[in-house]
């Protein structure tokens, strides 16, 4: 076989795993079911969420990383480690990556 022939065999071989993940991953996504009725966001909102909120979102994930670093001595002596990481980190990494663009929060 020349090099071509072996080229082009890895080449499929490749997109048919890619292509088999892919539907894989689809499949047993935790995406909730979202009802065909529900509008698409208002344009506006697209825009000012991808301009101004997510990389806002961005600047202050390490902020309060460095917020929550700061707490963390309080929060283990007191035993809420974990509600003051999701209150001070998770929402704020939540509200950057997991919200809906145009929806959520401060469009509600």
């Amino acid at each position: 076989m020349n090099r071509i022939t072996i080229r082009v065999w890895a080449g499929i071989i490749l997109i048919t795993i890619i292509g088999s993940t892919m539907g894989v991953g689809l499949a047993f996504s935790e995406e909730p079911y979202k009802d065909p009725q529900t509008p698409p966001p208002n344009p506006m909102n697209v825009t000012a969420d991808a301009l101004i909120l997510r990389p806002v979102g961005l600047i202050m994930i390490p902020v309060m990383g460095l917020v929550y670093c700061i707490s963390y001595p309080f929060a283990k002596m007191a035993g809420n480690e974990q509600e003051t990481y999701q209150s001070v980190l998770g929402d704020t990494i939540d509200f950057t990556f997991r919200r809906p663009m145009g929806r959520g929060e401060p469009f509600d």
